[in-house]
């Protein structure tokens, strides 16, 4: 089983290989839709794990790629800007490869084998 970092890791790096393909090629249809699925799924699993590390500046980061690639609502921009904001999606899931990462939570058995704190009456 994948530790949660691997598993970020890979989220990001699959993002990251996601917006590679959409920025070398234009791809019609459902090709297309599939990418917008990956990217904003992955941008808002991304969100989540800044949430609980409290790092609000990458909740405001991966906002953009959330709200451009979401395929419910889908944004139509030229293929200038379209450039710009993959150039800046790419940059910001480079940025939390790097800066964000999952912090470890307590398991059940660590929590009661951690020894006794303060001094007992």
């Amino acid at each position: 089983m994948y530790s949660k970092e691997m598993y970020s890791r890979i989220v990001k790096c699959t993002c990251l290989a996601a917006l590679a393909l959409e920025a070398a090629i234009t791809l019609p249809g459902i090709s297309e839709l599939l990418l917008q699925f990956i990217v904003c799924g992955g941008a808002l699993f991304v969100m989540m794990e800044a949430v609980r590390n409290r790092k609000y500046i990458w909740v405001a980061a991966f906002a953009v790629p959330v709200m451009y690639f979401n395929p419910v609502f889908p944004i139509e921009v030229s293929r200038g800007v379209t450039i710009a904001i993959l150039l800046l999606s790419a940059l910001v899931f480079l940025g939390s490869l790097r800066y964000l990462s999952p912090q470890p939570r307590m398991s059940l058995a660590t929590i009661t084998d951690l020894p006794a704190r303060g001094d007992s009456l």
